[in-house]
């Protein structure tokens, strides 16, 4: 499907200098606003202060006239011209008891077939009169069907139904039927009577949050290239409710590839949209493909909405996002006041390529790494004088050259998991140049991932990140992915500062502390420290909880539930349960007092 591209020429709130200077596009509460710049505003409306809200039923309100604007139809099984039109969805709101569903001949399995357009949860449906003064044209016996819409729920695109209600000797003049609250969003009135029938109205009410709106924005044209800063979505989310946000980039304004038929069978060419023909049956025009060559797939949900990074790939010109509200409950709804892009315009570089070596390390020892950068920079961009490195734990840099030249004047900062290196005087403004930062840092698990950024210390432009590839020549192997040297510890580093214990308040081997480093943990796992007598019967538990790979600390000052232990030989049993296995340390300390 084609994509609009949404020109922000005069939209995104700028500053004086765009080389300098963050910008800043919001969407939602006084900035631009939501649905005139969406490709779906799916069961949504707009707050009266701009914000963006799921739709919420109101029990004695018919919902039916509404699904039109929500892209919802109506059709039926006897082939009227009203019905193959799709007019019949006009006749069954038009406030007229003369138009409505009406089957003449073989009544007996006629179908009336919605399409709601959105999911709502709906409690009742109420079919007016058709014939004012004839009790005998109404609907004699009817079936009740429902789908909630779900993808799961479908077969070859087709919605598979659920019976709901069922009256084979319903004979009443008007049809209200009243059930449970069911998510629907296709419903299914079948009729299982003999005799013609005219009904005129049909009504339906809903109660509650619509389980699930959609709302995707246009493509946002930037105006060039950009760096991302944080992502802010505001809003408020009820107990039960989420607001899962998703945001994608793109080199090109279509998120679409054309290709049409050449007259070879099977045999495509791909095409501009203006060179598409989309009046032909799709069997002769060709296929319409989502553009993954320039464009990044959606990304997964955001786990924080405010001071996000963007889970998409940046040093892109084009940007389109999108929520999916989902309730939860009848009562819990997200609302989304607006959402804020910060950027910065002209990117840093055209691209950056990056890879690490080596590309194998020692787990649970602190290793040596090169990290390679290589520049690609036109005369239109920034440039670049800080490397910064993702690192599993805190790290050091022990040196940097730029183009083959050490660099003696570098700085470096480092915090758990970022290391940052900065060389304002070799800054980086040509393609081809090429930066290497000798670093060490602890690797725990194989297939750590080592991502980077760079950076700009003389402007506020955001970081830009890096792109795997061939840095260098002495690298050889194109990644920023670290993989273990395997062997079969699931500990390392397990020492104890003392082997004695002497609880007696001097100070002096009052208690031991044991360090030690857990390996090949990718997820949190349970880690136990237990102290045993000579037995075998525990004397106390000094730790218990679920921990991830790296280094830890325990303590122990001899004392179990009840004071000071006893004098003697103690065993302390260090055990854990990762993805490789089950690991056990055992030592022996000494009490003495």
């Amino acid at each position: 499907m084609t994509r609009a591209a949404l020109a922000l020429a005069f939209l995104a709130m700028g500053y004086s200098t765009p080389a300098t200077a963050a910008e800043r596009l919001k969407i939602g509460g006084d900035g631009l606003e939501w649905e005139s710049n969406s490709l779906i505003f799916n069961a949504l409306e707009v707050t009266e202060d701009g914000g963006l809200s799921p739709l919420e039923a109101d029990p004695e309100e018919n919902i039916l006239p509404r699904i039109k604007e929500l892209g919802g139809s109506a059709t039926t099984s006897v082939r009227t011209a009203a019905a193959r039109s799709n007019q019949i969805i006009n006749e069954l709101i038009d406030g007229s008891h003369t138009t409505g569903w009406r089957v003449y001949t073989n009544p007996n399995g006629a179908e009336l077939e919605v399409d709601m357009g959105a999911i709502f949860v709906l409690h009742r449906l109420y079919f007016r009169r058709g014939v004012l003064n004839d009790d005998e044209r109404s609907l004699r016996g009817y079936e009740f069907y429902a789908n909630d819409g779900d993808s799961l729920n479908f077969i070859g695109g087709n919605p598979v139904y659920a019976l709901i209600a069922q009256d084979r000797s319903h004979g009443l003049p008007e049809l209200d039927l009243s059930f449970p609250p069911t998510k629907v969003r296709f419903f299914r009135l079948r009729s299982t009577g003999e005799r013609g029938f005219q009904m005129g109205d049909l009504e339906v009410f809903g109660v509650g949050v619509t389980p699930f709106a959609q709302y995707i924005s246009q493509v946002i044209d930037l105006g060039e290239a950009a760096n991302f800063g944080p992502v802010d979505v505001y809003g408020r989310i009820d107990g039960a409710a989420q607001a899962q946000f998703s945001t994608k980039t793109g080199f090109v304004v279509t998120d679409s590839l054309y290709f049409r038929q050449t007259g070879i069978p099977g045999e495509l060419e791909e095409v501009a949209l203006a060179d598409f023909d989309r009046t032909l049956d799709p069997s002769y025009a060709g296929v319409v493909l989502e553009n993954d060559r320039d464009w990044s797939a959606w990304s997964p949900p955001y786990a924080e909405l405010l001071e996000a990074s963007i889970n998409s790939p940046d040093n892109r010109r084009y940007l389109q996002f999108q929520f999916k509200l989902l309730s939860g409950s009848l009562l819990d709804k997200a609302v989304i006041d607006s959402v804020v892009f910060n950027y910065t315009v002209p990117s840093l570089a055209d691209s950056v390529i990056a890879e690490i070596s080596p590309a194998t390390a020692i787990l649970g020892r602190e290793n040596e790494f090169t990290y390679h950068l290589r520049s690609v920079v036109s005369s239109g961009n920034r440039g670049f004088d800080t490397v910064i490195i993702h690192t599993p734990f805190a790290a050091r840099a022990t040196g940097v050259r730029v183009d083959g030249v050490e660099v003696d004047n570098f700085t470096t900062a480092s915090d758990l998991g970022r290391l940052q290196v900065n060389f304002p005087d070799q800054r980086i403004t040509r393609s081809g140049q090429e930066v290497a930062v000798r670093f060490a840092s602890l690797v725990t698990v194989s297939g750590t991932e080592f991502r980077g950024e760079v950076a700009d210390s003389q402007s506020d432009a955001f970081p830009q990140r890096v792109a795997f590839g061939d840095a260098a020549e002495e690298a050889a192997d194109n990644t920023l992915v670290v993989s273990a040297r395997i062997d079969d510890e699931l500990f390392t580093g397990v020492v104890f500062s003392s082997a004695v214990i002497t609880p007696n308040g001097d100070g002096i081997n009052d208690q031991i502390t044991l360090d030690y480093i857990l390996l090949k943990a990718t997820h949190e796992v349970e880690v136990e420290v237990v102290v045993y007598d000579l037995s075998g019967r525990p004397v106390h538990r000094l730790y218990q909880a679920r921990d991830r790979s790296g280094p830890n600390q325990v303590n122990w000052d001899g004392r179990d539930a009840d004071g000071v232990v006893p004098p003697g030989m103690y065993l302390l049993r260090l055990k854990a349960a990762t993805d490789a296995g089950i690991a056990t340390q055992m030592r022996s300390i000494a009490v003495v007092y």
